[in-house]
């Protein structure tokens, strides 16, 4: 069995409503999270995080069933909106000039193996003025649509570098933004908005992390006692990553969201950041 590490609901939450709410989820073959929000109220009724256990990994389709089945918020409910994203490190940006339609595939097998057993899909953003293409395995895709009534599948990527060029060209300044979930890294630099790195990577210790975080500093020109990291995902400011980023990186900021839904007392507690690649999606 997995681990819940946040599991909450609003007492505002009606399942009778459902149409009413917007559902965002980001999964992968580690981890499982969501956001239930109000679309009348803009209001953050419930926030979910899972993680996998290894048996559920093993038969990963077989777990999506059991967790719709078992959560009151998503077994029988059809939601205004739902947006499923998906967190593989398998996905490539392709600026549009360079991008031909036809074969997305083609783009992906320049930088790794893409299996029988994989569907690669793509999605254009105007903002990133690219073509993000991405894979992962088909079984998983079709399991998770199929439950959870996905009218929009993406990865987490396009909303996540969407966001942080927006943030980045308000402020018109140059930042490294990073998002944690499970074991793995997104990372990407800016400059006044425009992308200049972005890689993923996965890491064993808060060691490992740091040393992922600075090479991406590097590979940007960047000076971590200059430039700002903005972090998100699963890091707060009293775990060992956050202390490991603090002593080498001057300025950390937790990532916000410009419109942020409105926070009910039973999530008051919870850090925005956690959930802030959720809010991305939409």
């Amino acid at each position: 069995m997995g681990v819940s590490n946040y599991n909450i609901t609003s007492a505002a939450f009606q399942r009778e409503r459902a149409q009413d709410y917007e559902l965002s989820i980001l999964t992968g073959m580690d981890s499982f999270a969501y956001t239930l929000r109000d679309r009348t109220e803009n209001r953050l009724l419930a926030y979910r995080s899972y993680s996998f256990g290894r048996d559920e990994r093993a038969d990963w389709s077989a777990a999506i069933v059991r967790l719709v089945e078992e959560d009151p918020r998503l077994n029988g409910l059809h939601h205004g909106k739902t947006l499923l994203a998906w967190d593989t490190p398998v996905l490539t940006l392709v600026p549009e000039a360079l991008y031909s339609p036809g074969n997305p595939s083609a783009y992906l097998e320049q930088l790794t193996v893409i299996g029988l057993e994989d569907e690669v899909r793509h999605e254009h953003f105007h903002e990133l003025g690219a073509e993000l293409i991405y894979a992962a395995r088909r079984d998983h895709i079709l399991a998770a649509e199929r439950e959870l009534h996905s009218l929009r599948t993406q990865h987490v990527a396009g909303g996540l570098l969407t966001a942080w060029s927006l943030r980045s060209r308000r402020l018109a300044h140059q930042s490294v933004s990073c998002s944690v979930r499970e074991n793995r890294l997104f990372i990407a630099g800016h400059d006044s908005g425009a992308l200049i790195f972005y890689n993923t990577f996965r890491y064993d210790t808060s060691h490992d992390a740091v040393y992922y975080l600075l090479l991406a500093y590097q590979q940007c020109g960047l000076t971590p006692d200059r430039v700002p990291l903005y972090l998100s995902g699963e890091v707060t400011l009293n775990n060992e990553l956050y202390n490991q980023f603090y002593r080498y990186v001057e300025d950390i900021r937790f990532s916000t969201y410009p419109t942020p839904p409105a926070t009910p007392p039973e999530l008051a507690g919870i850090p925005s950041h956690l959930y802030f690649d959720l809010l991305c999606l939409g």
